[in-house]
């Protein structure tokens, strides 16, 4: 049995509006943003179903302040690509000058590997997983880059055309120089 994903994290959830992960299966690139990501549903306090983490979640997790080595486990037996996450900063949000400061990052499962993903005052370490780079808007695929822009700025939408489909579906072993910290 595969040893699940675990993060290992500073994050202060006070200093997002959003706080979230989804353990992605699939793009859905006619949408942008946390849309244009499919994932595996996971289940909520309440017996619902929620296509985000009820642990890495600022909105589900009251205590993940104080929770700082979170076993990424929430999605049973149901496969998945990656989990990304995403951290909306509160700060200049409400003038819209928190672009740069919002988190981004992708795990995909790798049982054995451990690696550390810094940024700004965050760090998010991870086992049993490795990060994947996030484009840059020159990045994306050519059928990608007439987009408006909300599409072609946005950082999990440029993840979701560029890297998810090399990583999805159990595709071949995913090329070297599409992670971090390899």
């Amino acid at each position: 049995m595969k040893s699940p994903i675990v993060l290992h994290h500073n994050f202060e959830p006070d200093a997002f509006m959003w706080l979230w992960a989804k353990y992605v299966v699939s793009p859905n690139l006619a949408k942008h943003c946390t849309a244009s990501l499919k994932s595996v549903a996971v289940p909520k306090a309440d017996g619902k179903k929620s296509p985000y983490s009820q642990k890495f979640s600022k909105a589900s997790n009251p205590e993940m302040r104080n929770t700082r080595t979170l076993q990424m486990d929430e999605n049973g037996a149901l496969p998945f690509a990656a989990i990304y996450l995403c951290g909306v900063a509160s700060s200049g949000y409400a003038q819209k000058k928190n672009y740069l400061h919002n988190f981004h990052a992708a795990v995909v499962p790798m049982q054995g590997h451990a690696a550390t993903y810094r940024f700004e005052d965050w760090e998010l370490s991870v086992e049993n997983g490795l990060f994947t780079r996030i484009p840059t808007q020159q990045e994306l695929p050519a059928e990608y880059l007439n987009l408006p822009a909300p599409y072609t700025t946005c950082r999990i939408f440029r993840w979701a055309a560029s890297i998810l489909p090399q990583i999805a579906h159990g595709c071949t072993t995913p090329s070297p120089d599409l992670f971090l910290n390899s």
